[in-house]
This record gives C-alpha cells, structure tokens and sequence, in this order.
C-alpha cells in the first residue's frame, strides 16, 4: 500500500553522500566553522569529508597527527570537547595553533570493528563557543558511532566491488580472460575514488613483458602471486596493470620482487613500474 508523504523520503545512494551530509547537519545543529572526518595513516590525519565555512581546508588535505589537537584527545586523554581552548594549555601548547586560529575545538575517535583508531571526527571555529557546548558530548558520541559504523561498511563494500569490477567487467582480453583497456580504466577510478573517500592507500604496478612471451603464462603466474583483493588487466602487447589494495610503498616492493623472480624463473624478463595511490 503505497504511504503518503508530504515530501519525498531521504535517499543517499553513495555512503559519501551520507557522510557529507551528516556533517552539514552536525554544522547546523552545533554550530562551528569547520567539521570534518579524518583518517589516521603514516603520521597523517587524511580529511575525508569536509564541511567547512572559514578555514579553506577540503577532502584530501592532510594536517600532520603530531601537530594536532586529536592526537591529544585521543592519546594524552584531553577533553572531547573544548568550549573556549584559552581555558585548556593541554590543547594551547599544539602546535597547530600556529597555522590556525582555534577557539573551540570538539573531536571524537572513529574506530573499526575491532576497536582500532580508523581516524576522528572533528569540529573547529575560530572563536570560543558558548559553555553549554560541552553538554552535548553524549549527542556527539552517538554521532561518532555512527559515522564509524557508515565507513565500516563502506570499506566493506568497497572490497565486493573491486571483486565485482575485475570478475564481471564486459570489457575482456580474448587471450587472458582479464578486464582489457577500458576495464583497467574503471578499476582504476575505482581505487583512486577509495582512496580519496576512504583514506584506503593501494599501489598501481605497470609491467612489459617481451611481445613474444605466452600472454596467457604471464596472466596465470599474475594469479598465483596476487590476493583475491588485488586485480590485474591486461592492456595489450603484454602489457598488464597491477593494482595492489591497501598496500604501501614497501610491501609493493615486495609484491614486485616476487613478481621478477617468478617470470624470470620463466625466462621472461620483465620491466615493472610501480607508483603509489594516496588519499589525495
């Protein structure tokens, strides 16, 4: 039986959309120039999603762990929620206050499944807030949780649909069975938008084999070395792309390594050019 609305339903069809408007509404709720969610990676804290009115900071911005007021919320047990930091020489003495003008500041931890830091939720304003500020931090909490639970998810959905992309992409390599030129395109935008959306960190290998190796022997001694997570296309000519998931600089290197000594063992000998993916 169909329900009558007086306007239509919500509906957010990305878990980015979601986020990004959950923060407008933390603005219009609380007040604050800046909101933001924050990824915590390699000394950095990655800025997901950004909603902010007077400092000029957007998605893929970084502000650097050390230098920040998170860091002592989260590790030196300073207070969420700060009305007027003049009153706190906890949050004074951060270094960050030399790059920007903080009078209030809120932010609370944004953990995994397993109760590890993913990164923060966190709020900003120039100028000291009100006292009774402090009084919302129960509202907040279940914010966080909230917002911990979305990308939880969303980094779950982000690993099915890399698996859906690299098995049931149309664009196929007749030889290999691989995603082709265009494939290899998608699955590339896919990783580069979960990097930015998520802080996800992944790193893209571009290999040349000789143009007389078995394109099929390369493709089936690619699969053997790599996860179910990772994907591989082949570009033609024996040319592939590698792209390896929530990898770093040195476990690429790694990967690379084992990549070598297998063709080689082979007797191909193999060009490799590996290159980070970030979240910027």
């Amino acid at each position: 039986m169909p329900v009558s609305r007086s306007r239509p339903a919500l509906r957010y069809r990305t878990s980015e959309a979601l986020l990004g408007a959950h923060l407008e509404r933390l603005q219009q709720r609380h007040g604050m120039a800046l909101w933001m969610i924050t990824r915590i990676r390699d000394n950095a804290m990655w800025l997901l999603q950004v909603n902010d009115q007077h400092y000029g900071l957007k998605q893929g911005h970084c502000i650097e762990w050390e230098r920040s007021y998170c860091i002592r919320m989260v590790e030196r047990g300073a207070p969420c929620i700060v009305a007027d930091t003049r009153e706190n020489p906890v949050y004074q003495s951060a270094p960050i206050n030399s790059n920007l003008q903080i009078g209030a500041y809120v932010g609370l931890p944004l953990l995994d499944s397993r109760d590890q830091l993913f990164g923060t939720l966190c709020a900003l304003d120039p100028e000291a807030q009100p006292a009774t500020l402090q009084d919302r931090l129960g509202e907040l909490e279940h914010d966080a949780a909230l917002i911990s639970y979305t990308l939880e998810h969303a980094l779950l959905d982000a690993q099915q649909q890399r698996l859906t992309t690299f098995i049931e992409h149309p664009d196929r390599c007749d030889d290999t069975g691989l995603p082709g030129a265009k494939g290899w395109q998608d699955i590339f935008q896919q990783e580069q938008d979960n990097c930015r959306n998520l802080g996800v960190t992944s790193a893209v290998m571009h290999l040349q084999a000789p143009h007389d190796a078995d394109s099929l022997v390369i493709a089936d001694s690619l699969a053997a070395l790599l996860r179910d997570q990772d994907s591989v296309a082949h570009l033609g000519d024996n040319h592939f792309g590698i792209l390896l998931t929530d990898t770093d600089d040195e476990k690429a290197a790694s990967v690379a390594h084992r990549i070598r000594d297998a063709l080689n063992a082979k007797r191909m000998l193999v060009r490799l050019q590996q290159e980070p993916l970030t979240p910027f």
